[in-house]
């Protein structure tokens, strides 16, 4: 009878994967042969409730526990199924062993997950580059040989950078530009203030047009 339950726990070894996250059938198996068959259907009944607190209706949903199945066949099955364990981590069965009153299977449970958790990723830290190297190796050998990964520059060929350059020269000559003509008409206005414009004054005399004297240039050129 052992012998038909063995090959079953190594049938349904391979739904593990799609099942809990973090717990693997030994560790399931271990819990099986720590509980109490009672413990065990009261852990399988508590398992299938959502709530934080211990359920209220524990007592009613364990008596709908079959008592035929053996205690492991239970866990399998709760870990497996959408909805219940599946996606879940060992954090679940946890909290629901310490509700139970079985602490040391919680504490038990706990430090074998991080444990095995700690082992994969030292073994992942020592080789880090291993998945990397043989997915590079898989896609260089996948790659057609026919395409060139050379790159030919054409000295022709206008690029981006070629038109960021001529926009910044653009606007570096016309900035220039403008710094002259404002300099230029500065120079212009300080002249301009150096200088003022001259003012004349009209000058009045009181004598009439009778004592003006006529010049003749014919009797001018005609003295000696």
């Amino acid at each position: 009878m052992w012998h038909i339950q063995k090959l079953l726990l190594i049938f349904t070894y391979n739904y593990l994967s799609w099942a809990t996250i973090d717990l693997n059938i030994a560790e399931f198996q271990y819990l099986a042969d720590h509980l109490h068959p009672e413990e065990c259907r009261r852990l399988v009944a508590s398992l299938h409730f959502s709530s934080y607190k211990e359920p209220k209706a524990l007592d009613v949903a364990e008596e709908n526990v079959s008592k035929d199945i053996p205690c492991i066949r239970l866990l399998l099955h709760w870990n497996s199924q959408k909805g219940e364990g599946k996606g879940e981590t060992h954090e679940v069965v946890q909290h629901r062993l310490r509700q139970l009153g079985r602490a040391d299977l919680a504490d038990w449970l706990g430090k074998t997950v991080f444990h095995e958790l700690g082992e994969e990723l030292m073994e992942e830290l020592k080789n880090p580059f291993d998945t990397v190297i043989n997915v590079t190796e898989r896609q260089t050998y996948r790659m057609p040989q026919t395409l060139s990964t050379e790159y030919k520059w054409d000295p022709t060929e206008w690029l981006a950078f070629d038109t960021i350059c001529w926009a910044v020269i653009i606007g570096l000559t016309s900035f220039a530009f403008f710094l002259l003509i404002k300099a230029a008409f500065i120079l212009f206005m300080r002249k301009i203030r150096r200088f003022p414009p001259r003012k004349y004054r009209t000058l009045r005399t009181d004598e009439g047009s009778d004592s003006e004297e006529l010049f003749d240039i014919r009797t001018h050129n005609n003295n000696p």
